[in-house]
């Protein structure tokens, strides 16, 4: 195996059981009678800093059910969310943002903007 395809195959594995586990969850999701709400929608990911800037640091904090500062601190990357806070944030905005929209990427050599 080369090396480039050697320190990518992580990354296959974790998309790959990610795909895996949501197919799962969306058969039982389906099953209950529930559809995605846009589904026409192209699929974009949005960073934490973006949707805050999109909002206004005043609504995402009510949205959020945080403090104004705390969101701020959020937004310019002096702060992350609480694992049980980013858990609200994924809630609230409707599945819009995730783990990565959040903390940023899971490859460590890719940028987030």
């Amino acid at each position: 195996m080369s090396k480039a395809k050697s320190n990518h195959q992580w990354k296959m594995n974790f998309y790959f059981r990610q795909v895996e586990l949501g197919k799962k969850e969306l058969t039982s999701l389906y099953a209950s009678g529930l559809e995605p709400e846009f589904k026409e929608k192209e699929v974009q990911r949005y960073t934490l800093k973006e949707y805050i800037e999109f909002l206004g640091t005043e609504a995402a904090a009510e949205l959020f059910d945080s403090k104004p500062d705390t969101v701020k601190s959020w937004r310019y990357g002096m702060r992350q969310p609480s694992i049980q806070q980013a858990k609200v944030i994924m809630q609230v905005t409707g599945g819009k943002l995730d783990f990565e929209s959040i903390y940023g990427p899971i490859d460590a050599e890719e940028k987030q903007s």
